[in-house]
């Protein structure tokens, strides 16, 4: 059936639609690492047809969300723990570098949009209480400062490996819930990198930005060191990050 202009115009929101809806499963935790990908069931749930669900599929693959074996389909990516260290690794550099560009150039919008984060973000350190649930979610709305920092850059370039390293990230989202004692250092690094970032200060922007990044990194290490205790196994060994943290009795 030859195209028609309707056709032709909906069908790469078609594509783009499936393909965020979709990224956003895997992020918010809805298919979890190691998760087979049933493109059938999928399709039905996304109300689209296997060929946009198959392009999406392999935009992700590209991303390294997911993963695809011939004649096994796709899975959620699991990320290795020494893996998940070069990924942070990347990220202090990059991270401390956009802080600093976003600095000299973030726009009144950008300013608006890390105060609004930030607004969000104090609701939840005004409550008492909070589950397991709710620190991922602050986690998530915590990432929205890096997206924005990322995005007031103008760099291109910049934005889209960024955008694809904190995809990746975010499939460690359990590490941050897990050390909740620290979760006060969390927000005390996120609430000075806005602030040296709103003040145009490039310097103090940089270097918060790379500090937060490591005490990340310090976290993870903590995770490799208590695997190789719990496996009795030489120090530093990697493997498999589990799908979610267990709860805390």
């Amino acid at each position: 059936m030859p195209a028609t202009a309707e056709t032709a115009a909906t069908a790469p929101t078609l594509k783009q639609s499936t393909f965020d809806r979709l990224r956003a499963m895997i992020l918010s935790g809805a298919l979890r690492p190691g998760e087979a990908l049933r493109e059938r069931e999928l399709a039905v749930a996304l109300g689209v047809s296997r060929t946009p669900l198959r392009e999406a599929l392999n935009k992700l693959e590209i991303e390294g969300l997911v993963e695809g074996a011939p004649h096994r389909g796709f899975r959620v990516t699991v990320v290795d723990l020494k893996t998940a260290g070069e990924l942070l690794d990347l990220r202090k550099m990059l991270d401390g570098y956009a802080a600093g560009l976003a600095a000299e150039s973030i726009s009144p919008a950008g300013i608006a949009d890390l105060e609004a984060v930030m607004a969000r973000l104090a609701r939840f350190e005004a409550r008492e209480t909070l589950s397991l649930e709710d620190l991922a979610e602050e986690v998530r709305i915590g990432m929205r400062i890096h997206e924005i920092i990322a995005r007031e850059t103008g760099h291109g370039f910049l934005i889209d490996t960024l955008t694809a390293l904190y995809g990746r990230l975010s499939l460690l989202i359990w590490v941050d819930v897990l050390w909740v004692d620290r979760w006060e250092l969390t927000r005390a690094e996120h609430k000075e990198i806005v602030a040296a970032v709103i003040a145009r200060d490039a310097a103090r922007a940089a270097a918060a930005a790379e500090a937060h990044v490591t005490r990340a990194r310090a976290a993870l290490q903590r995770v490799v060191d208590a695997q190789s205790l719990l496996h009795g196994s030489a120090r530093g060994r990697t493997g498999d990050v589990p799908a979610r943290p267990a709860r805390r009795p």
